[in-house]
Formats: structure tokens, sequence, C-alpha cells
């Protein structure tokens, strides 16, 4: 009896366990080909390198920041503002603040059936974000974690306050508005519209450009409003260049920035290099070895060229500011979920300045050579930024800068290179160390002179 008893027990425990992984299989989704690239949390392992990079300062976007609201009190400031652009949209349009809506239920499933642009005023926005608000919910890695009303109303907010920004920008619309008049404010938004987790669908902001186009938006393009609003704000230098593919397939702004340097700027990275990964030695030891540096007057940051004829490394000027490493952070994160296959741009360009930098003294001799512009004063600061950059961070199967490597180390391995780099660094690498080679060279001169006259007095 006993035996069947447990038999019985297990039987439920067994079924139990079937039920729930039936459920689980039911709700699991595999979408090979996008599913890297969803919105998602930063993984651990690299959040924890510099928790604060990850973070907004100032605004919170989509739903995987939500939260914050309600443990920040400044972020939850900025819901006012959302608010407050959402009405002057309105009243710009000449349209209704109020709704049309005395019921929910069937008029609401009515509405949906209407197409956005027989409506009119606030019920118009609100219809059109429940429509997409399935394929928005999509496209983040996990489930939402709020109901479909504050869903919707959180995606119309977001999405409002962001098209309206680029707007401003645009038209130089800032009069009325206090706050986002200072620069560092709008410097913080740029920061916090590019942070991985704080990110909103981009087809949800095309969609709302969209509806709410004026009479004078009617010659630009919603890339163009992006490019414009970032080339503002953002510590690298954005080329002012016809975008060139399918725009539709960028998930977000992040996205949209980090496709744009790699995609869209023609020309500006060699050949895959699908060789082991080879690094360099450090700006002051190659300059050691008479390899010449020099800025690149235009061009993408990533376009880095080595003559290797003359021995010239040219490099873009980069800007590095408070915000620079929350960028190249982010935008890292958006990278290590590309297929290994796939190119990583940004990674490798972070890891040859990392191969460049090594001590504070390359990054003084960069800034001299005006290759940096070293914004936070401290060059010990900003090498200890690029040494730990890449900390965390799995490399691409190709290094786009491989042909550098290559021949950069070949030519620092030419006897000749190697033996001029050797004397400087060990005897020409202070004033004094110079002084007293001329010293002891002067001494040794004198030392021989005495000597031959010497022997010729005895002749």
């Amino acid at each position: 009896m006993e035996q069947e008893k447990e038999m019985d027990e297990l039987d439920g425990v067994a079924y139990n366990a079937l039920q729930d992984l039936a459920q689980q299989l039911a709700w699991a989704s595999i979408e090979p080909s996008s599913a890297g690239f969803k919105i998602r949390r930063v993984p651990e392992h690299l959040r924890t390198e510099n928790v604060k990079a990850y973070e907004p300062q100032i605004i919170t976007i989509g739903p995987l920041c939500h939260y914050l609201l309600f443990k920040k009190t400044h972020l939850a400031e900025m819901q006012n503002h959302k608010v407050l652009y959402l009405k002057k949209l309105l009243q710009r349009r000449g349209e209704d603040l109020s709704h049309s809506l005395q019921r929910r239920g069937e008029q609401i499933r009515i509405l949906l059936q209407h197409r956005a642009e027989d409506l009119s005023n606030l019920t118009r926005y609100v219809v059109t974000m429940r429509r997409v608000e399935e394929r928005a919910a999509s496209c983040y890695a996990e489930p939402k974690e709020m109901s479909i009303d504050s869903f919707v109303e959180m995606l119309l907010l977001d999405a409002c306050f962001i098209v309206e920004l680029f707007r401003k920008f645009k038209l130089d619309l800032w009069d009325d508005d206090i706050v986002f008049r200072t620069s560092w404010v709008r410097k913080k938004l740029g920061r916090d519209l590019l942070l991985a987790e704080n990110q909103l669908p981009l087809f949800v902001l095309q969609e709302l450009y969209e509806i709410t186009k004026m009479p004078e938006d009617q010659e630009t393009n919603f890339q163009d409003l992006i490019l414009g609003f970032f080339s503002k704000v953002l510590p690298v230098q954005l080329l002012e260049v016809p975008i060139i593919g399918p725009f539709a397939k960028t998930k977000h702004l992040l996205g949209f920035i980090c496709d744009y340097y790699w995609k869209w700027a023609p020309g500006f990275l060699p050949p895959p290099y699908n060789e082991n990964w080879n690094f360099i030695i450090s700006a002051t030891n190659l300059n050691e070895a008479g390899i010449k540096f020099e800025r690149i007057e235009s061009g993408s940051l990533l376009s880095i060229v080595f003559d290797k004829d003359v021995g010239i490394l040219k490099i873009p000027t980069l800007k590095i500011d408070d915000d620079t490493e929350s960028f190249f952070r982010n935008i890292t994160v958006y990278e290590q979920f590309f297929p290994f296959y796939a190119y990583a741009p940004f990674i490798n360009y972070l890891k040859f300045m990392d191969c460049l930098i090594s001590t504070a003294k390359d990054v003084q001799f960069l800034c001299e050579n005006k290759l940096l512009h070293n914004c936070l004063g401290d060059d010990e600061v900003v090498a200890k930024i690029f040494n730990r950059l890449g900390d965390s961070v799995a490399l691409p199967l190709y290094n786009f800068y491989g042909d550098i490597f290559h021949n950069v180390n070949e030519y620092f391995d030419r006897h000749w290179n190697r033996w001029i780099a050797n004397l400087r660094h060990n005897y020409f690498n202070t004033p004094w160390a110079i002084i007293s080679v001329f010293a002891a060279l002067f001494l040794l001169i004198l030392t021989l002179t005495q000597t031959l006259f010497s022997v010729l007095a005895y002749f």
C-alpha cells in the first residue's frame, strides 16, 4: 500500500512538472534572426565594471528603467516635462486636449479599426500607440512588468518627448523652454537617450513623427532629426553623409548611431582581418621607434590609417568628457549581442585605443599631437578609462584593425627602428639622461684627444 501511495505522489509531482514545462515551452520564443537585437538589460558582468555608466541621470525612457521613477526624485520630475511636451504638441497642431471616449471596450475596438489620420486630438495618438503596443512589447527581451494601459501611456509620453525634443533642435524652438535652454541639460539628455536599457523601439518614434508632421516637417525625414540632435551632444563626431541602407531594420536610437557609423558612413573601415588577434605597443613606445602620429581632419571616428612606407599612423581626434565612457560602454553592450561572426566596430576601436594608451604618459603624448582632447584634465583618469573599457568584453571574431596591427608591428620589428627605440627609451628618455649621455661622449672625446696628443708627442 505504501509503495502504491508513493507512486501516486510521484505521479502527481511528475504531472505538475510536466504541466509547468509545457507552459514554459508554450511561452518560449525562438527568433534567431532578431533575438540578439532586442532591447535588454545590461549583463551583470558588464554592469559591475561601472554601474553609473548604464543608469539615466536626467530622464527615463521605456519600460526597463520605468521603475526608477519611484526611486529617484529628479527622474520623476522629468515626467512633468513629458506631459508638457505632449500638451504643447496638441496646442501647436490646434487639437483638442481632451478625449472623445465615453466608455471603454466596444468603442475602443471600433476606433482601432479606423485609420489614424481619420481620428483627431489626443484619441488619435493613444489609438496609434495601442495599435503598435504588441509589436513594441516584442522588441524587449523580457516580458513587460506593467499593464497594457500603463505601457501605452508610457509609449506615447516617451515617444512624444523624444520626437518633440528632436524637432526643437531642428527648428531651434527654445524660447518657451526654460529647462532645456541650458546646454548641460541637452547634453545629459543625449547621454541618457543612448543608454542600452533606456530605449524605445525606433518604429514607435517614426510612427508618432509621421502622424504629427507639420508643414515645416515635410522636407525633413526622421533620420535627419536624429542626426541633427546627436551631432550637437555626442562626444564623438557625426559625419554629414546620406544614409544608405534599410532604416527599418534598426531597432532603437543606440542601434541607429552604431549602424550609422559602420554601415552608412562610406569607406571608414579596412577589410576584415580574421587571423588571431595581434596587438601593438603603446603610443610613446611606437613614437620612440620612429612612428609618427597625425590627426585626420575629417572622417569617421573609426577611420584609422597607417602609411607603412613612411611610418605615419593617422587617427581622428577623440574628445574625452564626463559622458564619453558611458557612450562607449553602452554601445559595447549593444555590440556584445551581435552574432559571433558579425563585425563589432566600436569594440575593435576601443581595443585599438587601449593598445595605444597604457599610461598617463601616452595620454599626454596623444593630447600634444591633437589626437585626444582631454576635457577631464587628468591624464591618469583618461588612461584608466581606456584600460578598463575592455574588461569583461568578448572580442569579436574579426579584427578590423588587424592589418594595421600587422603593418605597425612589422615596421617596429625592423632592426634599425627597434635599435632607435631602445636607444631613446634607455638613454634619451629624460633631459637629464640626454645630458648625461652627451657629457659621457664629451669626456670620451677629451680622453681620445688627450691620448692622441700624447702619442703624437712621443713621436
